[in-house]
Parts: structure tokens; C-alpha cells; sequence
């Protein structure tokens, strides 16, 4: 093997094991049950579980004590759940002694093992613990919506019965188990837990489709958002896991945290009192917020109701949904001490260059920036490439997008798009371009365009060229920008010239 074929193998090697080392507990898991999904052999499923077992915390516990059904790989499970559970405090409750009585006979072989086993389970508390409420097999645990929690408590018991049969039959048509995932069709009414909860502790994966849109009520109330980040129309690219229908406090998401459509991804939340606390995949999204009375604005959050996922017209699917109560002694630590929690890691500090949402990093805004946010990073991203050829800007003796400031770019491309009739204009392949998972890509402003230059090398892959921004001059000329020299100039708009695509997010 000659050197440079050696120094390529070591940096794909090094790449592969910073790119895992970024990734969060909870995406790890994620990634890991994909994984096990695929695996063919034992030796795959072994070296998948001992991974996991590196992860602490009751979601690998109960990930890993599935295999605990799979004959091949069944006592590396028992093995590694039974260390687990020895390990970390927080591991307990019904559903971690049921697994553990399963695991006992399979490790009967190691003396050792069996008697500390027997003695955490004659001390463990039975109480206080995850419990699961989806079996994979039917709905056991759920009901059908009725109403909303203050019409409920008009209700007499006899008219709430009625009402819960009746729906109950509907839920039947609109959410089922299938393949082990309790799924949503995309009609009918959200679907409700059996029990009422106060402060608790909630674990949930879901999957949404293009243009998807759902959510979890927490205490009968909207709701943790879940929705696909492409809908810009409703603001959704902020991401998923805010608390969409806080009117006074905040609603956005600290940062944005979902996997792309179609893929897994995870909510971990901690309720208690009116304060929420939610993770998205790992990454702290919603730090300790009141969660406000969506049925009653005047009223403070109920102290105890039901858990609902949220029916919104578009296919949803969830697993591993578990919850915990949580008893009172633990309500007074809140918010910013979970990030102590080891599965958490903070949202990645971008810097120019870095792939990201579907290209490079191109700007991140500051102080004197619309849109700025001192708490969270937003920015532009440039396209990893020039789009092919050139194009011209299309549509002379008529003047259309005159903004030039930094986030106009945007709303030149719509209004280009919307108000010229040249076909293949350079705004128009932008807003047509779907890569790296997103469609809102658009021609930059003059000034966005002017961070492309500034910043050119470190993105890349710009010619020694003329580039169209998105700011026209007139009616007959467009502002463009050489990227040898950086300057700026107006141009003919039936000149034909080099387009490189941006996002915001």
C-alpha cells in the first residue's frame, strides 16, 4: 500500500470518528436502532449492543433489552442490561424489573453477576420509574379525544362515558399499531393517554412526512411543536420542540435540532409545575419555560391531565414512548440544572465554513443584523457549488426587487419568481433548486452577495467570475459583483452570468 493511499485511508478514518463524536447520546441511539433494524448477523447485532451499552440511561436500557427476544444475541443483552441497571441509579421502576427478571435466567452462568442482581432487586423501589405506554402491539393505554379539559370538567360522569365510547370507536379508524409503531393516518382527532399526569418525566421517538405537522399536548393542552422545517409560510423553520402556543413567553426553540424528514427523531421532556424543559435529539431546545394555558389565558396551566399526540391531518409515527412521575422531593430542581443530564450536549457553535442545513456556513448575523439573536446563531448558508453554466436576470423594462440589505434576498427571489415571465432566470433556477434536503434556496441580495466574496475561499468553489445578486439598479440593470476583485457594478439584465445559491436559517 503506497503512502498517499495510507494518509487518504487515516483521513477518512479520523473524519468518520469526529463526525461520531459530535453526535449526541440521544442521536446516537436513534442511529443505533436504524442500525439493528438492518443488521444481518450476530456479530453486527453484538458489536451494536455493546455500543449502546456506552450510552447511560433508561432509553439504551430499554433498546438494549429487545434483544433480549432475539436467540442469537440474547444473553449479550441480559449481560449488558444487567450492568446497566448496576450502573446508573436512575434506571429503575416496573419496566426495568420486568426486564431484569427476564435477564436473570440468561445469566445464571456468572455467580457474581446473579447475586448482585438479586440484591438490587430485593432493594430497588418498584416506584418512581419509566413505565411504557405503547406495547407495540395495540393501542392498550390510549383513548380517543373528547373535547378539551375545561369542557370535560362540565361534563357529568355518565355524558363523559358516552362521549369517550364514541370516540374511542373513531380512534380505532384513525390510529393503529403497525409493524410495532403506533401511527396516525392523517384523519380524525388526537389520541389521548388513559391517565392524567402532573409533573413527569416523558420519553417519545417520532417520524413525520413532507409537510408533516404534529405535536405533544402536555397536560391537555398544545403543545410541544413537531413540523417539517420547509414550511416556511408558517415559520417553521425554526425547527421543532418550542412551545408554539405561548403567547407571552417564548415559543421558539433555542436551536434547531431535527433530523431531516423521513428519519427518526427524539423528545425528551421534563414537566413540573407550569415549567417545560425539552430536548430534541440531545440538544436543549426549551430551557425551563412557563407553559401557559392555552384554553383559558387567564387560567395557569392544569395541574394534572392528560398526554396527547396531536392529530393535525398529516402521517405521524411514534415508539418508545415512556414516562415517569415525578415525585415531589425532586419538583424544586428545574431547567438549567438538566443540562447536567450526560446524554445532553449544547446546540454546535457554527463557524463560516462548516457544512451545514444543506451547504456551508457562508455568514453568521451580528448586533446591527435584522434578525439577530444574542442566544441563538442565525446566519446565511451558500450552496456547495455555482449552479451549472450561466443565467441571465431576466425580465428588462421592468422593475421588480430594489431591496439590497442583508435578509432581503429572500423576498427579491419570491417577488422575481412570482413577476417575471423570462424562463430560466438566475432567481428562478435559485427557487427551484431543491439540495441537500431543502427548497429554499434563493438568489442573494447585494449585500448577502458581498458576504459571499468577503468569505470566498473559506466557502469555496467560486470562479474568478461575475455573479448576479438578487438587488436590481432600474429597469434595464441588475447589480452584480466580480469575484476577483469585489467589485460591485450594474449590469444589463440580458447579460448571462454565474449564480451561487443561499438559505437563511
Amino acid at each position: 500500500m503506497n503512502n498517499r493511499l495510507l494518509l487518504l485511508i487515516i483521513s477518512i478514518l479520523a473524519f468518520s470518528l469526529n463526525i461520531n463524536a459530535q453526535k449526541t447520546n440521544a442521536q446516537r441511539l436513534l442511529l443505533l436502532e436504524d442500525q439493528m433494524g438492518k443488521a444481518k448477523t450476530a456479530v453486527e447485532k453484538k458489536n451494536i449492543l455493546k455500543e449502546a451499552s456506552s450510552i447511560p440511561g433508561f432509553t439504551s436500557f430499554m433498546f438494549i433489552s429487545k434483544s433480549l427476544n432475539d436467540d442469537a444475541v440474547k444473553k449479550d443483552a441480559a449481560l449488558l442490561v444487567a450492568r446497566l441497571a448496576l450502573t446508573d441509579k436512575n434506571t429503575k421502576g416496573p419496566e426495568v424489573r420486568a426486564v431484569l427478571a427476564k435477564a436473570m435466567p440468561l445469566i445464571k452462568g456468572n455467580a457474581a453477576l446473579v447475586n448482585k442482581m438479586t440484591t438490587y432487586l430485593n432493594s430497588s423501589p418498584n416506584d418512581n420509574g419509566f413505565v411504557n405506554l405503547f406495547n407495540g402491539k395495540d393501542l392498550s393505554g390510549w383513548k380517543g379525544l373528547v373535547a378539551n379539559p375545561i369542557e370535560r370538567n362540565k361534563m357529568s360522569a355518565s355524558e363523559l362515558k358516552a362521549a369517550e365510547l364514541i370516540a374511542n370507536e373513531q380512534m380505532k379508524e384513525d390510529w393503529g399499531a403497525k409493524n410495532g409503531l403506533l401511527a396516525y393516518e392523517g384523519h380524525g382527532d388526537n389520541i389521548v393517554t388513559e391517565n392524567k399526569y402532573g409533573n413527569f418525566e416523558f420519553f417519545v421517538d417520532w417520524k413525520i412526512t413532507e409537510k408533516g405537522d404534529a405535536g405533544i399536548y402536555l397536560r391537555g393542552s398544545p403543545q410541544v411543536q413537531i413540523w417539517d422545517s420547509s414550511r416556511r409560510e408558517v415559520g417553521a423553520q425554526v425547527g421543532s420542540g418550542g412551545l408554539y402556543n405561548n403567547l407571552k413567553g417564548k415559543s421558539m426553540p433555542l436551536a434547531y435540532a431535527d433530523n431531516k424528514i423521513g428519519e427518526w427523531n427524539n423528545f425528551h421532556i421534563i414537566m413540573k409545575g407550569e415549567k417545560v424543559t425539552v430536548y430534541l435529539n440531545g440538544v436543549l431546545v426549551t430551557d425551563n419555560l412557563t407553559f401557559e394555558n392555552y384554553w383559558d389565558r387567564n387560567m395557569p396551566i392544569f395541574e394534572k391531565e392528560q398526554i396527547e399526540l396531536q392529530a393535525h391531518r398529516t402521517m405521524a409515527f411514534y415508539r418508545n414512548i415512556y414516562v415517569r412521575e415525578i415525585p415531589a422531593d425532586e419538583t424544586t430542581t428545574v431547567g438549567i440544572s438538566e443540562k447536567i443530564d450526560k446524554e445532553v450536549v449544547a446546540a454546535p457553535a457554527l463557524t463560516i465554513g462548516m457544512n451545514y442545513k444543506g451547504g456551508k456556513v457562508a455568514y453568521l448575523l451580528t448586533a446591527s443584523d435584522p434578525g439577530y439573536d444574542p442566544n441563538v446563531q442565525h446566519g446565511i448558508i451558500a450552496a456547495v457549488a455555482d449552479l451549472p453554466g450561466e443565467a441571465v436576470w431576466g425580465c428588462s423594462e421592468k422593475f421588480i426587487a430594489g431591496r439590497s440589505t442583508m435578509g432581503s434576498g429572500n423576498q427579491n427571489t419570491i417577488d422575481i419568481a412570482s413577476g417575471c415571465s423570462t424562463a430560466e432566470t438566475a432567481a428562478k433556477m435559485c427557487s427551484n433548486l431543491v439540495q441537500g434536503g431543502y427548497d429554499d434556496w434563493y438568489l442573494p441580495s447585494k449585500d448577502e452577495l458581498n458576504k459571499l466574496y468577503l468569505q470566498k475561499k473559506t466557502i469555496g468553489g467560486f470562479k474568478e467570475a461575475c455573479y448576479w445578486s438578487s438587488t436590481e439598479t432600474g429597469k434595464y440593470n441588475a447589480h452584480s459583483q466580480i469575484f476577483d476583485s469585489g467589485f460591485q457594478t450594474a449590469n444589463d439584465k440580458s447579460t448571462t452570468f454565474s449564480v451561487r445559491p443561499i438559505r437563511s436559517f
